[in-house]
């Protein structure tokens, strides 16, 4: 199973496909300081990246896949929430 949701950290083993994404961002929605194990992770579909990047998840553990290490780690981190930061999923509900 390519994604275990657990209380606050999930993770996501081989390929993550576009049938995860929903399910992760729903995850995302309802947790506080959400984390991200990609240690194991081998294909991040590019709906499931927004949603953490949309998200400001932290990463838990760097992926072992030297593309997502170099490229897809990095980006993560850069968005990556600060104590004092929303989200941006909720930016949207806020506004409206």
């Amino acid at each position: 199973m390519p994604l275990q949701l657990g209380s606050r950290t999930a993770v996501l083993e081989g390929t993550v496909t576009v049938e995860e994404a929903e399910p992760l961002a729903a995850w995302l929605r309802q947790t506080a300081g959400p984390r991200v194990n990609l240690r194991d992770c081998s294909h991040l579909h590019t709906a499931a990246l927004q949603a953490l990047l949309a998200a400001r998840v932290k990463v838990s553990v760097l992926p072992a896949d030297a593309f997502l290490r170099a490229w897809v780690a990095p980006l993560l981190e850069r968005f990556a929430a600060t104590p004092d930061q929303k989200p941006l999923a909720n930016s949207s509900k806020e506004a409206s």
